[in-house]
Protein backbone atom coordinates (compact mmCIF):
# COMPACT_ATOMS: atom_id res chain seq x y z
CA UNK A 1 0.00 0.00 0.00
CA UNK A 2 1.74 3.32 -1.12
CA UNK A 3 2.28 5.50 1.90
CA UNK A 4 -0.29 9.10 1.95
CA UNK A 5 2.58 12.18 1.23
CA UNK A 6 2.01 15.64 -0.30
CA UNK A 7 4.14 16.46 -2.90
CA UNK A 8 4.15 19.92 -1.96
CA UNK A 9 5.10 19.35 1.10
CA UNK A 10 8.34 17.59 -0.03
CA UNK A 11 9.14 19.71 -2.79
CA UNK A 12 8.48 22.86 0.06
CA UNK A 13 11.32 21.32 2.27
CA UNK A 14 14.10 20.69 -0.69
CA UNK A 15 13.92 23.86 -1.91
CA UNK A 16 14.21 25.12 1.87
CA UNK A 17 17.14 23.00 2.56
CA UNK A 18 18.71 23.96 -0.69
CA UNK A 19 18.28 27.94 0.01
CA UNK A 20 20.38 27.00 3.11
CA UNK A 21 22.86 25.46 1.58
CA UNK A 22 22.88 28.19 -1.25
CA UNK A 23 23.75 30.65 1.68
CA UNK A 24 26.20 28.03 3.74
CA UNK A 25 28.15 27.59 0.33
CA UNK A 26 27.60 31.70 -0.48
CA UNK A 27 29.52 32.02 3.50
CA UNK A 28 31.66 29.77 2.60
CA UNK A 29 33.04 31.09 -0.59
CA UNK A 30 33.07 34.59 0.56
CA UNK A 31 35.34 33.36 3.80
CA UNK A 32 37.89 31.81 1.41
CA UNK A 33 38.23 34.62 -1.35
CA UNK A 34 41.47 35.41 0.09
CA UNK A 35 43.05 32.33 -0.40
CA UNK A 36 41.96 32.64 -3.93
CA UNK A 37 43.43 36.12 -4.26
CA UNK A 38 45.71 36.85 -7.56
CA UNK A 39 43.16 34.27 -9.47
CA UNK A 40 40.67 35.56 -12.16
CA UNK A 41 38.38 37.99 -10.31
CA UNK A 42 36.20 37.40 -12.88
CA UNK A 43 35.71 33.93 -12.38
CA UNK A 44 35.12 34.81 -8.65
CA UNK A 45 32.89 37.27 -9.34
CA UNK A 46 30.60 34.34 -11.69
CA UNK A 47 31.08 32.22 -9.18
CA UNK A 48 29.04 34.73 -6.40
CA UNK A 49 26.78 34.55 -9.12
CA UNK A 50 26.07 31.15 -10.36
CA UNK A 51 25.75 30.12 -6.60
CA UNK A 52 23.36 33.50 -5.69
CA UNK A 53 21.24 32.47 -8.69
CA UNK A 54 20.95 28.88 -7.75
CA UNK A 55 19.65 30.32 -4.20
CA UNK A 56 17.34 32.88 -5.37
CA UNK A 57 15.61 30.50 -7.87
CA UNK A 58 15.17 27.98 -4.78
CA UNK A 59 14.10 30.66 -2.45
CA UNK A 60 11.68 31.43 -5.45
CA UNK A 61 10.32 28.24 -5.62
CA UNK A 62 9.87 27.53 -2.13
CA UNK A 63 7.67 31.43 -2.37
CA UNK A 64 6.07 29.94 -4.80
CA UNK A 65 4.78 26.70 -3.17
CA UNK A 66 3.68 28.79 -0.22
CA UNK A 67 1.18 31.07 -2.45
CA UNK A 68 0.03 28.60 -4.20
CA UNK A 69 -0.80 26.47 -1.49
CA UNK A 70 -2.33 29.38 0.85
CA UNK A 71 -4.53 30.10 -2.24
CA UNK A 72 -5.58 26.55 -2.71
CA UNK A 73 -4.18 26.29 -6.32
CA UNK A 74 -2.05 23.58 -8.04
CA UNK A 75 1.64 24.57 -7.84
CA UNK A 76 2.68 26.11 -11.06
CA UNK A 77 4.42 23.38 -13.59
CA UNK A 78 7.80 24.88 -14.20
CA UNK A 79 8.55 24.24 -10.68
CA UNK A 80 10.24 21.18 -11.93
CA UNK A 81 12.39 23.45 -14.14
CA UNK A 82 13.55 25.27 -10.56
CA UNK A 83 14.27 21.68 -8.83
CA UNK A 84 16.68 21.09 -11.76
CA UNK A 85 18.27 24.31 -12.07
CA UNK A 86 18.93 25.08 -8.96
CA UNK A 87 20.88 22.13 -7.18
CA UNK A 88 22.65 22.06 -11.01
CA UNK A 89 23.67 26.01 -10.57
CA UNK A 90 24.90 25.57 -6.98
CA UNK A 91 26.78 22.15 -8.19
CA UNK A 92 28.49 24.29 -10.94
CA UNK A 93 29.74 27.29 -8.57
CA UNK A 94 30.92 25.23 -6.32
CA UNK A 95 33.02 23.33 -9.05
CA UNK A 96 34.13 26.46 -10.47
CA UNK A 97 35.23 27.74 -6.77
CA UNK A 98 36.96 24.53 -6.13
CA UNK A 99 38.88 24.80 -9.50
CA UNK A 100 40.04 28.95 -8.46
CA UNK A 101 40.86 27.22 -5.19
CA UNK A 102 42.90 24.12 -5.92
CA UNK A 103 44.75 26.12 -8.78
CA UNK A 104 45.46 28.68 -6.39
CA UNK A 105 46.57 26.41 -3.45
CA UNK A 106 49.89 25.32 -6.30
CA UNK A 107 50.84 29.10 -6.59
Amino acid sequence: MPANHDGAALLYDYFKHLTGLCLFSLGGVAALTDKVAGRSLALLVITFLVIGLAGLISFSATGSIVDSRSKGKPIRRDITYCRHAAPLMLSVGLGMFLYLFVTARGH
